[in-house]
């Protein structure tokens, strides 16, 4: 199965250019995006379900996941997208994502980059219509992800670790005043960052297994 893809109303045909595969030059932006690190998943995304088999199990175990989100009345008006953060760099249509699940590509989805480009700012879900917030079903792709331990942004790895082992996304930093002027929290006499309690990692891993079931 080959999804085909028309333009949404007001897009240039440039943009529907990026649906073309990923060895495709006819396009300049194209061209632009895949020499841009990590990106080369997002451009090729119709490639990516050439040859899948739509797999209705899971498809309809991801919307069950995040049925109180109803993506189950998407109309596929595009609003989402229209106001997406990370269109207009990162090419991620909201709207498209959640068709995707529907139609049972959802394992495609999982181990796809697109996923990790959402910036979970929430604007889908303030601008549909139907309350069929894409944010839900993206971060329900990501734990399938996790789940069947597909490739995971290196990055989102290294927040984890740091949460495990201190409670916080990034390590405790060195501030810059001037170009010779490094102060730590000790310098400026602040008090240490507590470590946190043995327990946390425990506890979260516990809830984090709860809230897959």
């Amino acid at each position: 199965m080959r999804l085909m893809r028309n333009c949404l109303p007001g897009e240039s045909h440039q943009n529907a250019a990026l649906y073309r595969p990923a060895n495709s030059s006819s396009s300049p932006r194209v061209s632009t995006l895949k020499s841009r690190e990590g990106r080369k998943a997002n451009v090729s995304l119709t490639d990516l379900m050439s040859m899948a088999k739509a797999n209705r199990e899971l498809s309809r175990k991801i919307l069950n996941r995040v049925a109180e989100a109803t993506p189950i009345d998407c109309f596929q008006c595009g609003k989402c997208t229209s106001g997406c953060t990370a269109l207009k760099l990162l090419e991620l249509k909201p709207h498209e994502i959640v068709n995707l699940v529907k139609l049972g590509f959802v394992e495609e989805l999982a181990s796809s980059d697109i996923i990790w480009t959402c910036v979970t700012c929430l604007k889908c879900t303030e601008r549909c219509p139907q309350k069929a917030t894409p944010y839900h079903v993206i971060l329900a792709l990501r734990n399938l992800a996790v789940e069947k331990e597909a490739r995971v942004p290196e990055e989102f790895m290294k927040a984890l670790s740091h949460i495990m082992e201190d409670g916080l996304i990034q390590n405790v930093q060195k501030v810059a005043v001037t170009e010779t002027e490094i102060y730590d929290r000790k310098t400026l006499g602040l008090p240490e960052i507590p470590r946190i309690n043995p327990k946390f990692s425990e506890l979260l891993f516990k809830a984090l297994e709860e809230g897959q079931k």
